[in-house]
């Protein structure tokens, strides 16, 4: 949803204008959904197999785009379900049952939701709050949507009633047009939440503006709503430079991971104005090391930042047309040689020490929960770091007891990574395959 407060009327004829910001996002959330249902859904013998959705700030569903319509959130959501759906090709016992929940504190927002918007988007089957059983040869899918007028932080505990009777995975996304308008105590309540997630926008810009004022007019929303006191406390309002965006992009990850309880914090920057000026994040927040897998490879393709990499901020990101020709922009990850190496060298600052340190060997999944919210590598760019430091013969893959002799691998979770014994030695010393050695 844009943050200039955008408004639908309720039969659909005024419509708010879509930015390229939202649409980036909006194509997160499309690819993201679909690979999150296929992959839990397929996930093992048995997958998950109850999904619930909930959209805490829906708005309208349709959104103005020059001359044509532009589908929201919860329209997407829908149809990436039905699309992993169908792409799983997994049937199960029991169907695929996935229910919607669409939250705004308009009325006229869900009506142009559930009288214009969906209908046209060929819902209009689902408007009714019934379930419904859909038959495919693929398999049987259940879908019912439920549209409630409110504010999402005076709903989420009832929301989290449903997440806990249904059981099975739940994706909370929230897109408020203020940091006061959802609590850092809900945050902790839905990731207390077995198999939950949250994708959070979250206003960075907001939080310069108030924080010169968080000792006086927003002390209440800074400490009891936010809980920020003691975050933030060394931001510099008049410096925009890259070490100051590093500074409150940290601070922003320490504050959910602490006082919001989320075991994994990974950050997707939206650039609209200024080269270094963040205006919000895409906080994706969750206590699954999966989650965060599959939210890294959605980031990764609407990124156009290379690697947002300076001091220690890291992450992906999106910079408006602002900065490009429009016939020049492109969303393909356009990753250099000398960011490529950085990655690379960042998963030997972290990879490396951490199997240097274990001479007994250490798991792959143990490497990744360990490790993968400290850098921008995905699964591909583990394994071609682990693959270029088992050709090099200076790391050893061992699974069900065993060696393995050849030189490249897609790893499995419970391989054992260790250093060979002949390049063991004290764990204070540098790893031998640090990149700066080749």
């Amino acid at each position: 949803m844009s943050k200039t407060q955008a408004t639908w009327n309720a039969d659909g004829s005024k419509l708010p204008s879509i930015d390229i910001h939202t649409k980036a996002k909006h194509l997160i959330i499309d690819k993201y959904i679909e690979n999150l249902v296929i992959t839990l859904y397929k996930k093992a013998a048995y997958g998950v197999t109850t999904f619930t959705f909930i959209d805490g700030f829906c708005g309208g569903g349709m959104y103005k785009d020059n001359n044509n319509e532009w589908e929201g959130s919860p329209i997407r959501i829908i149809k990436a379900v039905r699309e992993a759906h169908k792409k799983s090709r997994r049937i199960y016992p029991e169907p695929l049952n996935v229910r919607f929940i669409f939250i705004d504190n308009k009325k006229s927002h869900l009506s142009c939701l559930k009288t214009y918007s969906m209908p046209k988007s060929g819902l209009a089957d689902l408007v009714d709050e019934q379930p419904h059983k859909f038959t495919y040869d693929y398999g049987d899918r259940i879908e019912q949507c439920e549209f409630i007028n409110g504010e999402f932080e005076n709903l989420a505990n009832a929301c989290i009633f449903t997440v806990e009777n249904r059981k099975g995975h739940s994706f909370f996304l929230l897109d408020p047009f203020g940091w006061t308008d959802v609590s850092m105590k809900t945050i902790r309540n839905i990731n207390n939440l077995k198999g939950s997630e949250i994708l959070y926008t979250y206003m960075i810009a907001f939080i310069t503006r108030f924080i010169s004022e968080r000792y006086t007019t927003q002390m209440r929303g800074f400490q009891n709503i936010l809980e920020a006191d003691g975050y933030y406390d060394a931001a510099n309002l008049e410096d925009t430079s890259k070490g100051e965006q590093c500074y409150l992009r940290d601070q922003t990850v320490k504050l959910f991971m602490e006082k919001g309880k989320s075991r994994y914090v990974f950050t997707f920057a939206l650039i609209p104005r200024g080269e270094n000026i963040v205006l919000y994040y895409l906080l994706h927040l969750s206590q699954n090391l999966t989650a965060l897998e599959v939210i890294k490879e959605c980031f990764e393709l609407e990124n156009n930042l290379n690697y947002q990499y300076h001091y220690e901020i890291y992450g992906y990101g999106f910079r408006s047309a602002n900065y490009y020709n429009q016939n020049q922009l492109s969303l393909e990850l356009n990753i250099t040689k000398n960011t490529y190496e950085i990655c690379l060298d960042k998963l030997d600052q972290d990879v490396g020490k951490l199997i240097t340190e274990n001479p007994d060997g250490i798991s792959y999944k143990e490497i990744k929960q360990k490790t993968m919210h400290l850098n921008p590598a995905n699964r591909r760019l583990y394994n071609e770091y682990l693959n270029r430091n088992l050709k090099e013969k200076e790391i050893e893959v061992w699974r069900d007891g065993k060696i393995l002799t050849r030189s490249q691998t897609d790893y499995k979770k419970s391989d054992i990574i260790k250093v060979p014994s002949k390049y063991q030695f004290s764990l204070f010393s540098k790893p031998k395959f640090f990149l700066s050695d080749f």
